[in-house]
């Protein structure tokens, strides 16, 4: 089974990242898309014979349904960024369909997955132990990430992310990587220390015996313990090193 966006006027590669940002809310959530789909069935069902109490949903088809919707609007949201308003669709555009491998990889734009994930842990430990601000990391993560098609290099023409923007400062620019992760965590605490550097991210929601997935730390870990001898270099290495490490699932 795979996601398929239906958005008019969409590359294959913003249609990817819409993918890409669909899958990571049902990864935070601990469930499949499909668990989404069959708990939207579910609701939807429920709509159409008039909402009889005997045939509600269960609260776990009730909250796969909303995590169904929340990944569809950040399908969207990612796939559409930098679109005017008025061009971005308002209606689901998320379905999940049987495709045979085969034809996917037929169709696939060429695979930098392993590449990728190869260089992810590289990029985290570099993150670790950087003095400062480093652009080649910048590159590297906005690569890891699938925001560029391919790595970049100090020694070429910097290249613009799909949005035609310039790759962000993830090691120097505090306010930028704030940005991006309350967009990319809605409704999620963010806690930056500025002496000693350190970063914390999670779902206010969540509890203790939650999953990792839903905490991430820089330095000290939310149990106190360390994750690495020193504390990142500055705030914005600290924040994006919180983040990287949320996005080790994807990547194992």
């Amino acid at each position: 089974m795979e996601l398929r966006l239906n958005i008019e006027g969409a590359t294959s590669k913003e249609l990817a990242r819409g993918v890409a940002a669909a899958e990571a809310v049902f990864a935070r959530a601990g469930i499949t898309a499909l668990q989404g789909a069959e708990g939207l069935f579910a609701l939807e069902g429920w709509d159409i014979k008039g909402f009889p109490e005997d045939d509600k949903p269960t609260e776990d088809e009730d909250r796969a349904a909303i995590i169904w919707e929340e990944a569809d609007e950040a399908a969207t949201i990612a796939c559409c960024a930098g679109w005017t308003e008025d061009t971005i669709p308002r209606h689901q555009v998320m379905e999940l369909i049987d495709v045979p491998r085969t034809r996917l990889q037929a169709e696939a734009l060429p695979d930098t997955w392993p590449a990728r994930k190869q260089l992810y842990p590289d990029v985290v430990k570099r993150l670790e132990v950087t003095a400062g601000p480093d652009r080649q990391i910048d590159f590297d993560i906005a690569f890891v990430l699938g925001w560029v098609p391919e790595r970049p290099t100090l020694d070429r023409v910097e290249p613009l992310s799909e949005d035609g923007d310039r790759i962000p400062f993830f090691t120097s620019d505090l306010a930028q990587v704030e940005e991006m992760a309350r967009k990319a965590l809605k409704d999620w605490t963010i806690e930056v220390e500025r002496d000693p550097c350190d970063a914390h991210v999670f779902n206010p929601a969540a509890g203790d015996d939650d999953d990792d997935e839903l905490r991430m730390a820089a330095w000290r870990d939310f149990d106190g313990s360390l994750l690495m001898e020193k504390p990142p270099a500055n705030p914005a290495i600290a924040l994006t090193l919180a983040m990287m490490r949320g996005q080790s699932m994807h990547f194992e």
